[in-house]
């Protein structure tokens, strides 16, 4: 069941794909049918709970649970529901924005999550370890964003929209989405890769166990046994310290969102806190990997590696550039210049999320790309991907150099994203190839 949903998913991302290229042409030609920050809304909205939301649902009961558990009718229920609504958001937003239908399906998305993370925490409570700690802390990040849910109908009824609580209320959402549910649910995810492949132990499954009745079994059991329990005593060490660091961060970096309406030093004091805990957490994180960096090469490989790669080289530069928003100009650059907030929102959502969920899928057999087809499809979407970074942030930099435009900007940035929407559609259809069949 989880690679049906995860292929639904994978429409979904599609549709969203579509209506991104479509506000990327409304730059080129006058659309008169288009209501820019409508359709906006619906794309954000599909995009995060369409795909990313119901690919991570799908990806960590395949994870986390067993199979008797995953055939409950509730997920299904859940996760029909869940659909419902963002096919709801779809049709509702670009036609009325934040209006009663589009609220009344973002609550019902919002209710059925609730279900889903009190079902799926009930489920793991008898699991323990550091994938399971990553999974609940983003469970509970989930739950934190969604009070923006809540506070967003009284805002629009006192019409504050053009207030500064209704931008922080907004980035408050997205900000624990990003950095908060939807990183956390990846790193549980990529731990549970390394238990299940016997890279690293957590505590979970006793991965070593195995190797320590082997080395039993040859009168070395001394020496590899206490080697065994340093090394993974040791990573889980460098694990959890990553982990608080991280916890801590997310919440010290929601300051740069209320730099925009509050420019006060405490707030810059306070998101250059922040972003200083996530750069050494990220330093404890490249140790763990670094460390383990030859085994990953030898149990995983191909290219559900090589997207998990690119997803965490995405994820470093993230942390970089965060870092850099320590200074106060570059931090009022950064939210001031458009092409560099949308640039930043689409390096974690297509670079970091996405690209790990296509590379965890793959290795665990939920995608296939085993056809040239479903490989060209891939290549479509990384190179979209890759060059609209470069057209956003590039032109970013000449808007703060005082540079002027690039030469067809916008019908650059129109025909780049358009390998996006094709690279998912070809890459959908690899799926269902009968040549290639699932295993």
């Amino acid at each position: 069941m989880p690679k049906v949903w995860f292929r639904i998913a994978l429409a979904n991302f599609f549709i969203a794909a579509i209506m991104g290229v479509v506000l990327r042409y409304a730059f080129v030609e006058e659309l008169s049918w288009l209501k820019f920050r409508y359709f906006l809304h619906g794309h954000s909205h599909v995009a995060m709970l369409g795909w990313v939301y119901l690919a991570l649902y799908a990806l960590l009961m395949g994870a986390f649970l067993s199979e008797e558990q995953q055939r409950s009718a509730s997920y299904l229920n859940i996760f029909l529901v869940s659909q419902v609504a963002v096919i709801g958001m779809l049709i509702s937003f670009p036609i009325q924005g934040y209006a009663p239908w589009p609220i009344a399906f973002s609550t019902l998305h919002g209710l059925a999550s609730y279900f889903f993370t009190w079902r799926f925490w009930r489920d793991i409570r008898g699991q323990s370890g550091l994938p399971v700690l990553f999974v609940k802390a983003a469970l509970l990040f989930m739950l934190f964003s969604t009070l923006a849910l809540w506070a967003m109908p009284p805002i629009i009824l006192l019409g504050w929209q053009q207030k500064a609580i209704y931008y922080m209320t907004v980035q408050f959402y997205l900000h624990f989405q990003f950095n908060g549910w939807f990183t956390f649910a990846v790193l549980g995810l990529f731990f549970q890769l390394l238990e299940s492949r016997h890279v690293l132990d957590f505590g979970r499954t006793g991965g070593k166990v195995e190797k320590r009745k082997q080395a039993f079994a040859t009168h070395s059991w001394l020496i590899s046994d206490f080697r065994l329990r340093t090394s993974d005593f040791n990573s889980l060490r460098l694990a959890r310290l990553f982990f608080w660091l991280l916890v801590v961060s997310a919440f010290f970096t929601y300051a740069l969102a209320v730099a925009w309406a509050e420019p006060l030093p405490i707030v810059f004091a306070t998101n250059g806190l922040g972003v200083t805990l996530q750069l050494a957490a990220m330093v404890f994180f490249a140790l763990l990997v670094i460390k383990s960096h030859r085994e990953l090469h030898q149990q995983l490989g191909g290219w559900g590696f090589l997207l998990i790669k690119i997803a965490f080289a995405c994820f470093a530069l993230k942390v970089v550039m965060q870092a850099a928003v320590v200074i106060p100009y570059i931090a009022t650059v950064a939210y001031t210049i458009r092409n560099f907030v949308i640039g930043f929102i689409h390096l974690v959502l297509l670079g970091v999320v996405t690209q790990f969920i296509l590379g965890y899928a793959a290795l665990n057999k939920v995608l296939s790309l085993r056809s040239r087809l479903s490989r060209l499809g891939l290549g479509l979407l990384l190179a979209g991907f890759f060059g609209s970074e470069l057209l956003l942030f590039l032109q970013g930099a000449m808007f703060w150099g005082a540079m002027g435009f690039l030469p067809y900007y916008y019908e650059g940035l129109f025909g780049i994203s358009l390998l996006m929407p094709a690279g998912v559609g070809v890459l959908l259809l690899g799926q269902f190839r009968t040549l290639y069949p699932f295993h």
